[in-house]
């Protein structure tokens, strides 16, 4: 049986497929798009002719439940549309009842996927922890643990930074 893979476009610019040779791959129409340069583009090209990959969308109920655990994470700031719409693919593959593997790059998509129990990889192994994220006013130093972009502190109106509020060793 061959493992199924739901890639990101960091995954789909690297070379990592091509060590996967008895594997299949899944991605979204978006994050097909991202690829832009000739060769990754060549070689997500033959992957679909070759017939080792597909593309789909993931289902709308999959789409909210990531977007909720995104923003429970704190990630959902920093994680695109298409970022979204990758981690809800896997879930909607899981959710048919497919064993899935999701495989990036971005710190923000894996996390978010760790907590949806997606399983995941990390091609380069620097995903070591899953973390809680808030905000943090460089100035006066109040925290908040809504992790919205472009916060004023609501104490002396600076500009808020995200900052990690918990970490916990990636299982």
């Amino acid at each position: 049986m061959t493992q199924l893979y739901v890639l990101d476009a960091g995954v789909l610019i690297s070379t990592w497929t091509d060590k996967k040779i008895d594997s299949t791959f899944i991605t979204t129409p978006g994050i097909i798009e991202e690829v832009r340069n000739r060769m990754s583009r060549f070689r997500a090209e033959t992957l679909f002719l070759l017939e080792k990959m597909d593309e789909r969308t993931p289902g709308v109920v999959e789409v909210k439940r990531v977007e909720s655990v995104a923003t429970s994470t704190g990630d959902h700031s920093v994680l695109s549309t298409n970022d979204i719409d990758l981690i809800a693919l896997a879930l909607t593959v899981i959710n048919e009842g497919t064993k899935v593997t999701l495989v990036s790059t971005d710190f923000a998509v894996l996390n978010t996927a760790s907590r949806l129990d997606i399983p995941i990889v990390d091609p380069n192994q620097k995903f070591k922890q899953r973390i809680t994220w808030g905000m943090r006013c460089p100035a006066c130093y109040y925290k908040s643990k809504t992790a919205t972009r472009d916060t004023d502190c609501p104490v002396c109106g600076t500009v808020m930074r995200r900052t990690p509020l918990r970490k916990r060793k990636q299982s």
